[in-house]
């Protein structure tokens, strides 16, 4: 899920020619990979003298039962519900009593408060999220995320942290952990347009007769530049330009284009998978599908910052919602992971890659993201007007 600074909500792109099935095998193998080059790695390099001794899940929960709290700024999972039953899960599970500080928060400014902070000494933030790949980048350039070795100390407990770790795109290994795949799709509302009548591509996205009926988020059209990676920087440009002819609504970030598609603003629109699941338990009128050409997949990352307070028990708490707590938030509100193949949302697209052969739009490198860059600036340009369409 890249999204830029600017948004709120949202991350960002990578696609390939592969064909359908190896193309969904490869696109799910690569979250593995790093496995076996870790362990390879390991047994060259050997160990090494004057090394501080590493932490152990032991020392960490010691730690964590001294601390005085977690303060989480988090907006998925962000249902009352979900929180409160992670809390509790989590408490029983550690045999601690945590009462998080949790409050819904754009990653980017909170990375702001956190980099301000530091500059006095001191912080106030234990875990940091959903951030899009640059946002976790932004801080790791600052030194203030550095790399943890998650499976190493919590392997043993939470078997399933390696598969997290590992899915993490390459230059941030370690330095965050994902907690949900923003999965994008349509979203309709039932009430105004049933779903054999809905656009199946985005190229049907264009069709004058859907002008002024759909929403979309406002930051450069997200997440559509990701295309770019398969028709190329100026065709998506030029499709950019004629989404733009037919006045799509545009909305300030993902989750308000779920709320217009509820309320009857729009009858359908470009939202995740988990905004229009969040939306359904909220007994709003929605139903999501995925487009039949691309499936656009990006992640959402949470991370601890070096000045925490509490940074033992923000390095605990992370490592089990990114594995056991992830099962206890998805029954209050969804939390996808294609990470794990079990996953609702993983079975989902491999039936409908196999289905329809829709291409995945997912970075597979943090350079990948930035090579989109220009593009999503000139897509800002054409929407403020900067730019004529």
């Amino acid at each position: 899920m890249h999204r830029p600074r600017k948004s709120r909500g949202d991350s960002l792109p990578h696609c390939s020619h592969l064909t359908i099935g190896p193309h969904w095998e490869e696109f799910m193998a690569r979250r593995l990979r790093a496995l076996f080059a870790t362990v390879f790695t390991a047994c060259l390099v050997g160990p090494v003298s004057a090394q501080p001794a590493p932490a152990t899940f032991e020392a960490v929960l010691e730690a964590a039962k001294k601390e005085n709290g977690l303060v989480v700024r988090l907006s998925s999972p962000g249902r009352p519900q979900a929180i409160a039953a992670l809390t509790e899960a989590f408490n029983k599970r550690f045999g601690l009593s945590v009462k998080p500080d949790w409050a819904p928060a754009n990653a980017p400014v909170t990375n702001t408060r956190v980099i301000t902070e530091a500059g006095s000494g001191r912080g106030s933030i234990d875990i940091i999220g959903l951030g899009s790949a640059e946002d976790v980048s932004s801080m790791v350039s600052r030194n203030l995320v550095i790399a943890y070795p998650w499976a190493e100390v919590f392997g043993k407990q939470l078997p399933a942290i390696q598969r997290a770790a590992d899915a993490v795109l390459p230059e941030l290994r370690g330095q965050a952990l994902p907690v949900l795949d923003a999965v994008y799709g349509l979203a309709w509302n039932p009430a105004l347009i049933d779903e054999a009548s809905l656009p199946k591509t985005t190229a049907d996205l264009v069709d004058p007769k859907w002008q002024g009926k759909m929403a979309i988020n406002s930051a450069f059209l997200n997440p559509l530049p990701s295309m770019a990676y398969v028709i190329g920087p100026q065709a998506m440009q030029d499709y950019a330009s004629k989404l733009l002819r037919n006045k799509p609504v545009l909305e300030q970030g993902t989750p308000a284009v779920s709320r217009a598609i509820s309320v009857g603003q729009v009858p359908f629109g470009v939202t995740t998978y988990h905004a229009a699941q969040r939306t359904m338990q909220n007994g709003e009128p929605q139903k999501f599908r995925l487009l039949d050409d691309y499936v656009f997949v990006f992640e959402g990352y949470a991370y601890v910052p070096e000045n925490a307070p509490n940074k033992n028990t923000a390095r605990l708490f992370l490592a089990w919602l990114t594995t056991e707590g992830i099962a206890v938030a998805n029954q209050h509100e969804a939390l996808p992971l294609i990470s794990n193949p079990e996953s609702d949302i993983a079975k989902l697209i491999a039936a409908h890659v196999a289905r329809t052969q829709a291409k995945m739009a997912t970075p597979t490198s943090l350079e990948q993201i930035k090579s989109t860059e220009v593009l999503r600036q000139t897509i800002s340009k054409m929407i403020s007007g900067q730019i004529a369409n």
